[in-house]
């Protein structure tokens, strides 16, 4: 166990150095990032301009929701959402041998080849705009109100980590062809960042049962806003991680196929 801690700590430290040998890149995809984000306020601002509330929702509430979407977002950009490389680069292109090669867990190697740390400013942009509607809202924090937002933010990291092994798997079976899925379940994300009620029955189904996105945003955040979601937002956590284990089922029935094609 120390072995492998040690390994992990010292490949960390390599890869670091060589993401920082680009800085320019670095501090571009950052700059665009922040752009984005900044985009995506300002869309809300302009549809609040035209109507008082959406679906029961101040502009201060939902303001407060996309805030906390943004940090476990962030979190999921920098650490699983390259994964969308792992068919054609790993899988076709043949890099997972020599991953397979290193005593490291390989779904770790691809994790941390393909960290984006650039996109952990999402995290402070999401923070500071919890805060600002948080003070508009006047909300009183308790110590249990924290502890559902950490909580919920390493449950909606699950989540997020959950599907995107469980599609990058699928590419052990479907090759390269299998990225074809990562734009709808990239671009479905969105829907997590707004109250759930704004969507038909049919879309709120689907993202709490199928593509659970509606813990990624909407309920951890309404937990804390109105007493009647609190529950809700609790079940995050679990819900991430069994989401999550499902996703390493998946990756881990993936890699037996490819290791058993390879010998």
């Amino acid at each position: 166990m120390r072995r492998q801690l040690n390994l992990t700590l010292a490949y960390v430290a390599m890869l670091a150095k060589a993401r920082m040998s680009y800085r320019a890149d670095f501090l571009v995809q950052v700059a665009s990032d922040v752009l984005l984000q900044a985009v995506n306020l300002v869309f809300i601002a302009v549809v609040f301009t035209r109507v008082q509330a959406l679906a029961g929702w101040s502009f201060d509430e939902v303001l407060f929701i996309y805030g906390f979407f943004l940090i476990p977002f962030a979190l999921f950009n920098a650490s699983f959402a390259a994964l969308s490389d792992v068919g054609g680069r790993y899988v076709v292109g043949g890099d997972l041998d020599r991953v397979l090669t290193r005593p490291m867990n390989p779904l770790l190697q691809v994790q941390l080849e393909l960290l984006r740390p650039q996109a952990l400013n999402g995290v402070f942009l999401g923070v500071v705009v919890m805060a600002l509607a948080s003070a508009r809202l006047q909300l009183t924090w308790t110590p249990l109100d924290v502890l559902a937002m950490l909580s919920a933010t390493l449950g909606a990291w699950l989540v997020y980590g959950g599907v995107y092994v469980a599609v990058a798997s699928l590419t052990f079976w479907t090759q390269d062809r299998g990225a074809g899925f990562f734009p709808l379940v990239y671009n479905t994300i969105q829907f997590g960042r707004y109250p759930l009620n704004v969507y038909p029955v049919a879309v709120q189904l689907l993202l709490t049962f199928v593509l659970p996105y509606a813990f990624i945003g909407f309920l951890p955040a309404a937990g804390v806003l109105r007493p009647e979601y609190a529950a809700l937002g609790w079940l995050t956590l679990p819900v991430g991680v069994l989401v999550f284990a499902i996703g390493l089922l998946v990756w881990r029935r993936g890699l037996a196929k490819y290791e058993g094609a390879g010998s």
